[in-house]
């Protein structure tokens, strides 16, 4: 089955037709077992016969390695009696004292073969597996190969990384160099190329959970084939999607075979790839020398057959497996209970040698039973654990409390409160409770009441944290810190509460006594709950000035790390709310940063989320379900992360009418999804995913009511993300319904929204909106337009045109609705998003204006015309030499997106590299004027 690599074969078909043509050619194909090379040439070989070339294929194998020009001989002759005339002159120089002469007479008897062909028309000439051919037949395709400089020959080759043999890698290089040489490596296949893989093996989509599943083939064809094979009980396939019915975690074990096919390694090489697979999917070598207690030079020795082989590859810290499902079964060949002893002392290995605490804390989850020793290392780096992995160290630790004894059980309690806390996992609060209840000693009273605080909320429960503060700013706190943290958490929860004018009142001082105190923590912690008092209270700039000189506090100090993480993101939030792009991408990426350097699990699930959040806004819908999936996969059980990873699949689904996927999301989403005020907070895409949906099967009515909550004015609604774009969406909605009585209700809590948030443009554009729909005002709605060209946000510039071409089509300006019209499907068109495109043709369609031929022209197939207003700004990018990289930064787009973009300029433009898409925008300078489009940042 043919899926990906479509450059690759389109440079192998025009490699063909060049061929065809005149000179001949070389051609190498490198890539690892079961990538596919067979197939890549066998194309290769079907488009030749297609354009009258004679072809010939021949593969060579392990087993006939030892008989001089077989391989050669399988290709060439098959059968029949210019075979035998060759085989009868080896058998000549098999039995001769001196057979050279007969050698070289069957050599040359080959070879005026393929010279006599050459005569009669192009001929394409195909050795598999080159790496198993015989000495004799690489001669001859040696010079076969300096012949095809001069005959109508295109001469191939495959090869895999091993077996490693001096003459097929000088053979192979030569081949591949000067102008007729060529080599391609055939990379494992990209995400959606796997998708597109599994797709046509199944018959439908596969769904979210057998993408990820897929991921364990590393990209490998034949191993995907195989795992999807194995897992074939555990997929139901339906006309909709092909999704597992388990999750991952609960997939069978790797098929035993998969090592077998591994055969072409050394032993001492496999079974050192095998202990290293006891380490995880990525290692160091040192680690593996550890564990082994053997010298690095001979562990290093011993990996340089998998590296070649393409089986581990170096990040530049670690190695990693390629294949994680291979890993799995060699983890899997090690009878269990000596995978335990093995992770055991493994992890005394580590401990011992003062390695990384996480490391040794994984060997010990995998090792079964904790014993004495590994209870007391947990108990002495409890606190460096929870710092580097506190996933890790909750499991730990909950197994060592119940084994531990009294003596040493209330410091790992202690512990596992703490990790516990740092994952914002529920029952941290529970724990923390006992432990403030037990104290005695005043310092760790407040110290105690002051980490329960945090763990309530991140509850949610704010009513009950704000009763704990007070209750300890009551009692005596001895350290002048540690009382004004708790007084910063007082603010932050009278805001939440609803009486940010009574926390403002209280934050003056707070900020005020951390200046005195000049302590990093305490100057964070006091400007960010000032910040949170003043956001609350409807000043969002005065709130980033603080926000910004609590990042400055945090930044002297690691112990702030935790706040500095918090208040980037509530930084990258602010400035997201005034659509500012370039503060936002810094922040996220200053967090991103910090948070993976210090291993904040809880933290970077929020940046994953909000870098989700901003690239969806941006439009850049790849990058957003891309975010959305990293935050999927940490370790934490926040109550919102469900809320923000199935709403915002959901929606981006929706738009681009997926619908079966997008109600799958939805219907992934627990019972209680939206208890705590987090997760309602971050309820918006949900319900506008459910809005959107119930529109798309006709029940406009039904959209409304999945929409109603944002009518509400209460505390949790008023800070709902999304709600005044979901007011304007009640408008619109009700109107189409005939329900006036709601769509005025919806522009009056817009109005409200608009008034309290005044200094945002988000809820004066939704106002504009609420208000233009409300009476299909076109100049109201033309204000709107203006201000959404200003947001930088392409789906809601989309909407406003589309609003725009409904009002004046109600007007009788048929021409300018018409003109409207193109410009929203323009914009949809962008994004993907097909449903909006259908909704406005609709909704255009009924009064009386319809696309066609004035609308807008068709796309030209190629050249600089067919390019997206997205490609032809990263066209012009390329042109300047931009790196991807930094015109991902430029765009604000992600690395992988601007991979795609440079794809599909390369083959629009049909040009191979970056400096023909450089020459041919000169050429354009230079020629009938500069190419149209912006060459910066999108944005105003």
């Amino acid at each position: 089955m043919r899926v990906g690599r479509e450059q690759q074969r389109e440079e192998l078909r025009d490699w063909v037709r060049g061929g065809a043509r005149g000179p001949g050619g070389r051609l190498v194909v490198e890539g690892e077992p079961g990538t596919g090379r067979t197939a890549y040439v066998r194309e290769a070989l079907a488009e030749a016969a297609a354009l009258g070339c004679r072809v010939r294929y021949g593969a060579a194998d392990p087993f006939t390695a030892e008989l001089p020009l077989r391989s050669a001989l399988d290709c060439l002759h098959p059968e029949g009696p210019d075979r035998a005339a060759v085989v009868a002159l080896l058998r000549e120089a098999r039995d001769a004292e001196q057979p050279g002469g007969a050698w070289l007479a069957a050599m040359d008897l080959l070879v005026s073969g393929v010279e006599g062909w050459c005569a009669r028309g192009p001929l394409l000439l195909v050795l598999d597996d080159l790496h198993w051919a015989d000495p004799a037949s690489l001669l001859l395709w040696r010079r076969l190969g300096r012949a095809a400089d001069r005959l109508p020959l295109l001469l191939a080759a495959t090869r895999r990384p091993l077996p490693r043999r001096p003459e097929v890698e000088q053979l192979c290089a030569e081949l591949g160099a000067g102008p007729g040489g060529h080599t391609v490596r055939l990379e494992p296949l990209t995400g959606p190329e796997s998708t597109g893989l599994l797709h046509g093996l199944l018959g439908a989509p596969p769904g979210p959970r057998l993408r990820r599943a897929a991921d364990q083939a590393g990209g490998n064809p034949r191993l995907l084939h195989e795992l999807a094979a194995h897992w074939s009980r555990a997929i139901e396939i339906t006309a909709a999607t092909a999704e597992l019915t388990v999750t991952e975690e609960e997939l069978p074990e790797p098929p035993d075979s998969l090592p077998r096919g591994l055969g072409y390694l050394s032993r001492a090489a496999y079974t050192t790839l095998r202990h290293a697979a006891l380490l995880g999917p990525a290692f160091t070598p040192r680690e593996l020398a550890l564990v082994q207690a053997r010298p690095a030079r001979e562990v290093l020795a011993e990996l340089e057959e998998p590296l070649l082989a393409w089986l581990l590859e170096d990040t530049g810290e670690q190695l990693r497996f390629r294949h994680p499902a291979l890993r799995r079964a060699l983890y899997a060949e090690l009878p269990r209970p000596a995978r335990s002893a093995l992770h055991q002392e493994a992890a005394l290995a580590l401990a011992e040698a003062g390695h990384d605490p996480a490391r040794t804390a994984e060997q010990l989850l995998a090792g079964g039973a904790l014993d004495r020793w590994a209870v007391h290392w947990l108990a002495d780096s409890a606190r460096a654990l929870i710092a580097a992995a506190p996933g890790a160290a909750a499991e730990l630790l909950e197994r060592a409390v119940g084994q531990a004894d009294r003596a040493d059980r209330d410091a790992l309690e202690g512990s596992l409160a703490d990790a516990a806390l740092m994952l914002r996992r529920p029952e941290s609060a529970e724990l923390l409770t006992t432990l403030h209840r037990r104290a005695a000693d005043p310092g760790a009273r407040a110290a105690l009441a002051f980490k329960l605080v945090s763990a309530l909320m991140i509850e949610g429960d704010m009513g009950r944290a704000l009763v704990v503060t007070e209750d300890a700013l009551e009692q005596p706190v001895p350290s002048p810190s540690l009382r004004l943290r708790l007084e910063a958490c007082r603010v932050l929860a009278l805001a939440e509460r609803g009486c940010p004018a009574q926390a403002h009142v209280l934050a003056v001082p707070v900020v005020a006594q951390a200046a005195r105190l000049g302590d990093p923590l305490c100057g964070a912690e006091a400007h960010h709950a000032m910040a949170f008092a003043l956001f609350h209270l409807g000043r969002g700039r005065e709130s980033l000035r603080h926000v910004a000189e609590g990042i400055a506090w945090a930044r002297r100090d690691p112990e702030a790390n935790d706040m500095r993480l918090l208040l980037l993101a509530n930084q990258a939030e602010g400035h997201g709310q005034f659509d500012e792009p370039e503060p936002v991408a810094a922040a996220l990426r200053e967090a991103r940063e910090l948070a993976l350097a210090t291993r904040s699990t809880g933290r970077l699930v929020v940046t994953e989320a909000l870098h989700a959040e901003f690239h969806y806004r941006l439009g850049d819908w790849d990058a957003a379900l891309a975010g959305v999936a990293r935050a999927d996969g940490l370790p934490v059980s926040d109550g919102w992360l469900p809320v923000v990873v199935h709403g915002l699949r959901a929606l981006v689904r929706g738009h681009r009418d997926e619908r079966e996927a997008a109600q799958a999301e939805l219907a992934l989403l627990p019972p209680a999804a939206f208890t705590a005020p987090a997760a309602r907070r971050y309820s918006g895409h949900v319900l506008l995913a459910r809005a959107l949906l119930a529109e798309r099967a006709g029940r406009p009515a039904d959209a409304v009511r999945e929409l109603l909550p944002a009518l509400a004015d209460g505390p949790d609604e008023a800070r709902t993300y999304e709600r005044p774009w979901m007011l304007s969406e009640i408008v619109r909605l009700s109107l189409e319904c005939g329900d006036t009585a709601t769509a005025r209700a919806a522009v009056a809590a817009c109005g409200r929204t608009a008034a309290a948030l005044a200094e945002y443009p988000g809820p004066a554009l939704a106002l504009l909106r609420c208000e233009g729909l409300f009476a299909q005002d076109p100049q109201l709605l033309e204000r709107a337009l203006e201000r959404a060209e200003r947001s930088g946000r392409p789906l809601v510039l989309g909407h406003a045109w589309e609003d725009l071409a409904v009002a004046r089509a109600w007007h009788g300006d048929l021409a300018a609705a018409r003109s409207a019209l193109t410009r929203a499907v323009a914009a949809y068109e962008e994004l993907g998003a097909r449903w909006d495109i259908a909704r406005a043709d609709a909704r255009l369609r009924s009064l009386g204006v319809r696309r066609g031929s004035r609308s807008a022209r068709r796309r030209a197939a190629s050249g600089w015309e067919a390019l997206t207003p997205a490609e032809l700004k990263v066209a012009l990018l390329v042109a300047q030499g931009r790196s991807n990289p930094e015109i991902a930064s430029a765009l604000f787009l992600s690395v992988r997106t601007v991979q795609t973009h440079v794809s599909h300029i390369l083959a629009k433009l049909q040009v191979r590299s970056r400096a023909a898409v450089a020459a041919q925008a000169a050429t354009r300078r230079s020629g009938s004027g500069p190419a149209p489009g912006p060459t910066a940042r999108p944005g105003p």
